[in-house]
């Protein structure tokens, strides 16, 4: 019982005081200043209450948080967030720019990345532009197509930018 009146929606005796401190404005400064005094204190303890509740909001979301991240973690590596994180701005056979957000937070991931897909055959240059986070790929198609998953995959992102269009 003694912790109700704590958790007391303050809503109308707030609205009673501010409407009794506006209506008391010519009545007399003792009762204006007394009317001001209870909206002052009810304010205060509403501002208190709504200090809590944030509070205890916020650790709430935290502990969310952080079991989705430990969750992503556990499903994800970052090669696969990567990869799946790219869209197909263009292409055209032989010439294919991705885009992706994470290339231009992680700056660290992009000389490694580089390096990667020039290593696949028939790729003639791999280019990251850091600020915008794309990645251009220029590549021999028939060297290219040699390579059935290379294929597919080449395939798969004239799929992507048709869809695009």
């Amino acid at each position: 019982m003694q912790n109700d009146w704590k958790n007391l929606p303050l809503g109308l005796p707030m609205t009673l005081a501010s409407v009794g401190t506006l209506a008391t404005l010519f009545a007399g400064k003792n009762l204006h200043a007394g009317f001001g005094v209870v909206w002052a204190a009810l304010s205060f303890w509403h501002g208190w209450q709504h200090h809590k509740k944030m509070q205890a909001d916020a650790g709430r979301l935290k502990n969310c948080c952080l079991t989705a991240k430990a969750d992503i973690h556990a499903q994800f590596t970052p090669v696969q967030v990567l990869v799946n994180s790219f869209q197909v701005d263009s292409y055209v056979p032989g010439r294919v720019r991705l885009r992706s957000s994470l290339l231009a937070a992680y700056p660290e991931w992009q000389q490694p990345l580089e390096e990667y897909v020039k290593s696949f055959t028939g790729v003639q240059t791999a280019a990251i532009n850091p600020l915008t986070g794309s990645l251009l790929i220029t590549y021999d198609i028939a060297q290219l197509r040699q390579k059935p998953k290379l294929a597919v995959l080449e395939d798969k992102i004239a799929e992507l930018a048709a869809a695009r269009l």
